[in-house]
């Protein structure tokens, strides 16, 4: 689409970026289709690893890209810095060669979206809404936001009131669709179903909990949750699952000097009807854990160090209880608890009482189920995103 004069004279006034320049070696470019996506926000990474997994489901060499705008060492695994300067967007373009781009949320760079342009690479606009267009190249020159908008063949409006917005500003109304936002949502992790099957029989009508990548600090806290809980649930079996399974040996034996008949994975397949605690020594996917507990606990969440994604255990039914220290998962814990759908614990004395009143087969049936809806919701929305990419890629590819 041609430009307007003015618009090519305001992008000459731009001149080149003017932000710090963080120059990293780039990677080698793998084998397949790149789209390059391009973020603001270290927050929209993981939505955009969601998208990827999805585009790859059917087994196409696709990858994504993802860019991000405020970039620091810290998220080196997961994106590169944004190119910057005429040059700099050039070489990252030809490395990297992209055929699809795919905007995440605002901040539109127009030299950024001009060089897109040049390139003809097609764009879309997700999460999209009219908040900043007005910074993006002032009121003085006529048609600005018009152009910068048009070249998006596809925007996937975060609601009505956006669309509207974005309209009146000059995007193309057939281009604009009310998605909602792209939420990110954690791979469901697989399990043996044989094997699901023999320790779920094994169990029978008991009471299980589980702590999910606990550590070692935590054993007094699991056995004091244990022994609270346990008063409701005489025949209550706890699953411990390390947070690495060479930890496990010395779970079990601080928890049996705390009084408890525990067993190792690796010496018993399936847990004993004589079996208190069931310590995970083995290899095996955290999924099957979470298939057999209808009660998980996050390790790592009251003391620190890290832990699982809430998402993983809410995408299998678990009803899910954490500490405070919730890092690097937070939108996660916070999505969760704006619907109700988990259980926020204060301390290490929460814990057996937050069990025991999970206990209730209605308690945890209702936050599994509000936990599901969270991820499920997320994963409509990015299914309906990737189903459109992928169409676009079959012309394009």
């Amino acid at each position: 689409m041609a430009r307007s004069l003015a618009i090519a004279a305001y992008l000459a006034s731009l001149g080149s970026n003017d932000r710090p320049k963080t120059s990293i070696e780039q990677p080698p470019r793998p084998a397949g289709t790149i789209i390059w996506a391009r973020c603001s926000h270290h927050d929209q990474l993981t939505a955009v690893e969601t998208l990827e997994r999805k585009l790859a489901e059917d087994g196409d060499p696709v990858h994504v890209i993802a860019t991000l705008l405020d970039w620091t060492p810290a998220y080196a695994d997961r994106a590169l810095p944004e190119p910057q300067g005429r040059a700099g967007i050039r070489k990252f373009m030809a490395h990297w060669q992209p055929v699809l781009g795919v905007w995440v949320k605002g901040d539109l760079d127009p030299i950024l979206l001009a060089a897109m342009r040049k390139a003809d690479i097609p764009l879309m606009f997700v999460d999209a809404s009219a908040e900043g267009l007005e910074d993006v190249a002032g009121t003085w020159v006529p048609g600005a936001i018009r152009s910068i908008l048009s070249q998006f063949e596809a925007v996937f409006a975060l609601d009505q009131n956006a669309a509207d917005r974005l309209i009146h500003a000059g995007t193309r109304a057939d281009t604009v669709l009310v998605t909602g936002p792209m939420e990110d949502c954690a791979p469901t992790l697989p399990c043996n179903e044989a094997e699901r099957t023999d320790i779920a029989k094994a169990i029978g009508t008991r009471s299980v909990w589980l702590a999910a990548a606990a550590s070692l600090a935590e054993c007094s806290e699991l056995a004091q949750a244990h022994r609270i809980a346990s008063r409701r649930a005489h025949r209550l079996l706890l699953i411990v699952v390390p947070r690495h399974a060479d930890m496990a040996p010395a779970i079990a034996d601080d928890l049996r000097h705390r009084g408890f008949n525990v067993a190792l994975r690796s010496d018993e397949p399936a847990p004993s009807e004589m079996t208190q605690v069931y310590v995970v020594d083995t290899e095996e996917e955290l999924g099957l854990w979470y298939r057999i507990a209808p009660i998980t606990y996050l390790g790592g969440t009251l003391g620190g160090g890290g832990c699982r994604d809430p998402f993983e255990v809410a995408a299998l039914g678990s009803a899910v209880l954490y500490g405070p220290q919730v890092a690097p998962y937070q939108r996660h814990a916070g999505r969760l608890n704006a619907a109700g759908a988990s259980m926020l614990i204060r301390s290490g004395a929460d814990l057996g009482p937050s069990v025991e009143s999970l206990l209730a087969a209605d308690k945890a049936a209702q936050l599994a189920h509000a936990a599901w809806d969270v991820t499920s919701r997320g994963a409509t929305v990015t299914n309906r995103i990737a189903t459109l990419i992928q169409l676009r890629l079959e012309e394009l590819v």
